[in-house]
């Protein structure tokens, strides 16, 4: 089946592109701000992640708790991750790719989906459309996330600066 776009965000995080990549990738970070994601149970160490790595996420909707298998089909911080899961529904990507720009990072996501089966593609299409309210909280919630780490962060700079 043909892979459906189900989600697009972009938005200029006025944030180094390291801090913003720590933020979307390290778990000390998404715990934070992603009120989604219960746990991400890593095979292996987090700091060993690379292009290939699987762990299982643990994620909460609604009222409904799902456990599902994650894969990293691309792993290249601080510019571009991707994550694959298999579902009943299909094949879901998360990709994410980060430019530097203008003192700041450009923040791009993509959700797309390859449907399992006629059903599933037809539900998909029906209701793309509200992917957009589940997705854009938790990303606003990421870039003001980012934006008070950046914050701390120059004041804690600002703050050695001035004692030394």
């Amino acid at each position: 089946m043909k892979e459906i776009k189900c989600y697009y965000f972009q938005a200029v995080i006025l944030a180094d592109i390291q801090l913003v990549s720590d933020c979307l990738n390290q778990d000390e970070h998404v715990l934070q701000w992603n009120d989604q994601i219960i746990e991400n149970i890593f095979d292996g160490k987090e700091e060993d992640l690379a292009e290939g790595s699987t762990y299982i996420t643990r994620q909460k909707l609604g009222k409904k708790i799902y456990t599902l298998p994650a894969t990293y089909t691309t792993f290249n911080p601080p510019h571009h991750v991707a994550v694959s899961s298999k579902t009943k529904e299909g094949l879901s990507k998360t990709e994410y790719t980060l430019t530097e720009y203008d003192g700041g990072t450009v923040f791009t996501v993509e959700v797309t989906l390859i449907p399992a089966n006629s059903y599933y593609k037809f539900i998909t299409n029906l209701m793309k459309w509200s992917f957009k309210y589940v997705y854009d909280d938790q990303f606003q919630k990421f870039i003001d996330y980012v934006s008070e780490q950046a914050s701390k962060s120059s004041s804690d700079e600002t703050a050695a600066l001035t004692i030394d």
